[in-house]
């Protein structure tokens, strides 16, 4: 311990000693030598010394942070998941106004083109009554409110896992729409809207306050 001690010591002062070092014969290119040797060893001997306290304390570090990580996970799916199915009952919703309002516009167009042919027979009150009945468009469905917290947001982001085994197992025979695939089994994306929902995945993003 007490050599490691003025090893530790020693070190400190050696740049300074580097500096103060001319190179100008023999006599003085052995002495720079034996000074990077010196160092050499010096660097040797404080690096067994503090490797096992390093190997340590990196154990202690997985041993508290990998329990961490995997509940930083569990929760994570947990909010995927949520906002996943609130996503999905926003698409429905809005699926479901936007074929209502194809219904509404075809009955719409029905109605007006029965309309015109009592305008053009000068019967402008059957028109009226007509026109009248035409239903009104269906307000769009408001997004339901997530009170998430700030910061909090989740993201589409292409799985690469997945495309990595499709990649594999079709030995890059088959093709992914957007993505090109080379020989090895390597791929590239080329346009990210070509590629099927299938192949992106869900993910949460958070930014601490």
């Amino acid at each position: 311990m007490e050599k490691i001690e003025k090893f530790k010591q020693d070190a400190l002062g050696f740049p300074d000693k580097a500096k103060h070092l001319i190179v100008h014969n023999g006599e003085t290119l052995e002495i720079a030598n034996n000074f990077i040797l010196t160092a050499k060893e010096m660097i040797k001997e404080i690096a067994e010394s503090y490797d096992p306290i390093i190997k340590h304390a990196q154990a202690e570090k997985k041993k508290y942070s990998d329990p961490l990580k995997e509940a930083q996970q569990i929760a994570r799916l947990h909010v995927t998941s949520y906002l996943e199915d609130q996503a999905e009952k926003q698409r429905e919703a809005d699926e479901k106004a936007r074929k209502e309002e194809e219904a509404r516009q075809k009955k719409e167009n029905d109605a007006l083109e029965r309309a015109k042919k009592y305008q053009d027979q000068g019967m402008q009150e059957e028109a009226d009554v007509i026109i009248e009945d035409i239903p009104l468009p269906t307000p769009k469905p408001e997004a339901p409110v997530i009170a998430k917290p700030e910061g909090l947001s989740l993201k589409r982001i292409v799985d690469t896992d997945k495309i990595n085994r499709f990649v594999e197992t079709t030995k890059g025979q088959a093709q992914i729409p957007g993505i090109r695939i080379y020989p090895g089994w390597k791929w590239e994306i080329t346009d990210r809207k070509l590629i099927p929902k299938s192949y992106y995945k869900s993910t949460i993003a958070t930014k601490a306050p």
